[in-house]
């Protein structure tokens, strides 16, 4: 049997945050909650802590021996053994020989995202800062980079994690890796072309089956979806509902952090949109992120 790729990413670190989510609802409502053993669940709670500061982050070795010191019983593999069950629940492991809970990986996702962004904002302010002390003219001033373009060269292995968002995510051409090379040339996006010329505003182009496809396989991936099996569930709710309502159920699964996003999206394609997701439901979702990448181009015209 194949096993799922890794539901986080290599380079995934959150050992610098030190409070872990936790759904309080999930825990209580939960199969472990309900049939597990009060030690195995104690266990349990110790081995997703240990996982949240494990590298990559939300997984653990495959290893009885350290998953017992992990669980606070040192040597005493009997024990462990005996609550293993309860103590893995949820766990799977990934072709790169690692134990993966969908859970928590759904919220080491979350922390890892927004530090990435925080990264990617800060890189901005920089250069922002560099152009001021500079005092250049606009067409002199160094581009700050698209999110897309810089996560693509400062974390490539994170790209296929990343949810899509109303933060742009459209990669184009490196523009600051021409800069850094020296190349100076008006690369498409730049904010001036050869002749030291502003560049034109470019057309934002968004393809919702793109849109819907890249971000579901994303969102089932971390649950443990094969991507085939996650494309095919994808094109036939596409037949059956339509790209608009495949996003908008996408969206609302990832916001209400949805354990299975498969039954969560039927349940929803079938019900109809809720109050609640109408908000950026449908051609709402795609005017947010077109509107960012408007937005973006515009500070980078400044």
């Amino acid at each position: 049997m194949t096993q799922p790729a890794p539901l986080t990413p290599p380079d995934a670190d959150l050992q610098d945050f030190p409070f872990m989510p936790l759904h309080v609802a999930r825990l209580r409502d939960s199969d472990l909650a309900a049939e597990g053993d009060p030690e195995g669940c104690w266990y349990a709670v110790l081995l997703w802590a240990a996982a949240w500061h494990q590298l990559p982050a939300g997984s653990l070795p495959d290893n009885d021996a350290v998953l017992t010191k992990l669980c606070g019983l040192g040597r005493d593999l009997r024990t462990f053994r005996k609550h293993r069950r309860d103590a893995l629940r949820g766990f799977v492991t990934c072709d790169d020989g690692r134990l993966y809970h969908p859970v928590i990986a759904e919220q080491v996702m979350a922390g890892w995202d927004g530090k990435l962004r925080q990264r990617y904002r800060t890189e901005c302010a920089t250069i922002k800062k560099r152009n001021d002390r500079a005092g250049v003219t606009p067409s002199e001033r160094e581009p700050r980079p698209l999110f897309g373009d810089w996560l693509s060269l400062n974390h490539p292995a994170s790209v296929p994690f990343v949810s899509l968002g109303t933060d742009d995510f459209v990669p184009r051409d490196n523009v600051t890796k021409g800069k850094r090379e020296g190349q100076g040339q008006g690369d498409i996006g730049s904010e001036a072309d050869a002749s030291g010329a502003e560049a034109p505003a470019l057309p934002v182009i968004v393809d919702p089956d793109k849109v819907m496809f890249d971000g579901g396989i994303s969102l089932m991936a971390r649950a443990g979806v094969l991507e085939p099996k996650a494309r095919q569930l994808l094109g036939k709710w596409k037949r059956d509902h339509g790209t608009p309502s495949v996003i908008a159920a996408l969206g609302a699964a990832q916001r209400e952090g949805a354990i299975d996003p498969t039954s969560f999206i039927e349940r929803a394609l079938r019900n109809g949109q809720r109050p609640d997701q109408q908000r950026r439901g449908n051609n709402g979702f795609l005017n947010a992120i077109i509107d960012a990448e408007r937005d973006d181009r515009a500070r980078q015209s400044v």
